[in-house]
């Protein structure tokens, strides 16, 4: 299953599912730096917030509160409101991504079998870069995040 987040002002979310799918897709067309691609690594890295001693708002970060609907074809997004975001955020400022990825070695030896692939951990520490900066501005700017769910 692939995973995807963006900050998205509250009245779009208001605007609905179709709206925010909108949205998502704009921002996959146009390649946008905007749009937190954490691909099929989501489950390693809610894993890795675990280890980081995430409670349940944080680790929302990346599986969402509130269901927004199901596209009924295998897409479904969940949104956090921006008071929502702004606990994601407060956790993750308080953590440092160097200390969450010492973790990863460890949590990826029971996923992945046969070893680590050349280049993982870079990719992983750049997808947890970029969903620092996402929670980050999201609070700063008072904007709700959605996770889009594909496949």
């Amino acid at each position: 299953m692939n995973v995807s987040l963006f900050a998205l002002p509250r009245h779009e979310v208001h605007g609905g599912l179709e709206q925010v799918l909108s949205r998502w897709r704009a921002l996959e067309d146009d390649e946008s730096d905007d749009l937190c691609d954490l691909g099929e690594d989501a489950n390693v890295v809610e894993r890795l917030l675990e280890r980081a001693g995430a409670g349940e708002g944080a680790l929302s970060a990346v599986s969402g509160e509130t269901v927004l609907g199901d596209d009924g074809v295998g897409t479904v997004c969940t949104v956090l409101s921006p008071q929502e975001v702004v606990g994601v955020a407060d956790f993750i400022a308080s953590v440092d991504v160097d200390e969450v990825m010492r973790n990863a070695p460890d949590v990826l030896s029971g996923i992945i079998r046969g070893g680590i692939p050349v280049g993982y951990l870079e990719d992983l520490h750049e997808t947890l870069d970029a969903l620092w900066r996402l929670y980050g501005s999201a609070a700063r700017d008072g904007l709700c995040v959605a996770q889009v769910f594909e496949g």
